[in-house]
């Protein structure tokens, strides 16, 4: 008899286990709810802003409404001090171009007086035209911030035409320490190479074309902070096919040694293909 009895009783000794099993994952322990709770802090649900300026983890240039809507705002303390040689060579570099967010603050030079404590982000034309989020090289909050292009033109079928500007290498672009990200030169190149062909055509056509190819140099490390010239000039047209010549390059002459006529940290060649319809 216990012969028969001995299969029947491990088999519902097992049945009972199972049931124990599936019990204990379906009610949660203390340290479950700890697990959880600390998963909680380390990825939370709704996305924070951090920012290096504010030591308790919050962003100054970001607050919420009721509604849950962001709003931004650009902090005069964070502001950029432009040196003084970008006020004295812009008059010379020919016609200024820019979208609504490329200088959505004001122009601050070294010595100027801060007269507001903030003014508002200007999104409205990136919202109102399909973009997603912020630019990668002109925003004010770009690792690396391009801004006041000029462009002078040539009617050589645009070859001669030539885009100048600036780019700020923000702590947000660090490689090495106290040195820049080559990607972050590359970036620029791409940046400068593609608005130089939206040029070819003797007119500024924004997104009229696309970068297919650069192939970049780079010739000497960028220090944390700088802000340098950078320039594309377009060196041969074949129908839709553009070629630009770019460079980063000191403009500032009190930092040149003797004998320096140019000190150039980086160098590129770069294909830019436009659009059926604008070429």
């Amino acid at each position: 008899k216990s012969f028969f009895i001995y299969p029947w009783f491990c088999s519902f000794f097992q049945a009972i286990s199972r049931i124990a099993r599936i019990v204990m994952t379906l009610v949660p322990t203390a340290e479950s709810d700890e697990l959880v709770r600390q998963s909680d802090l380390s990825h939370p649900r709704s996305p924070t802003h951090i920012s290096a300026n504010s030591p308790n983890g919050t962003n100054p240039a970001m607050s919420l409404d009721d509604g849950g809507e962001s709003k931004h705002h650009s902090v005069m303390s964070s502001r950029r001090r432009l040196p003084l040689w970008i006020k004295e060579q812009l008059p010379g570099w020919g016609e200024r171009f820019c979208l609504p967010e490329w200088d959505d603050d004001d122009d601050v030079f070294e010595g100027d007086e801060l007269l507001n404590d903030e003014s508002e982000w200007n999104n409205e034309y990136r919202c109102k035209n399909g973009w997603k989020g912020k630019d990668l090289c002109h925003s004010s909050t770009a690792p690396v911030r391009i801004s006041h292009y000029a462009v002078q033109y040539s009617g050589n079928d645009g070859v001669g035409t030539t885009i100048s500007g600036v780019a700020h290498f923000t702590p947000h672009a660090e490689s090495h320490a106290g040195f820049c990200h080559g990607g972050s030169m590359t970036s620029v190149m791409d940046d400068i190479i593609g608005w130089t062909a939206f040029h070819a055509t003797g007119q500024c056509i924004p997104w009229s074309g696309f970068t297919a190819q650069i192939n970049v140099t780079l010739k000497r490390p960028i220090s944390v902070g700088s802000y340098l010239k950078i320039t594309g000039t377009i060196t041969k047209r074949e129908g839709r096919k553009v070629w630009v010549h770019a460079q980063i390059l000191v403009a500032d002459t009190c930092e040149f040694e003797d004998g320096e006529a140019e000190v150039v940290h980086c160098a590129a060649e770069g294909l830019a293909i436009l659009k059926r319809d604008s070429a």
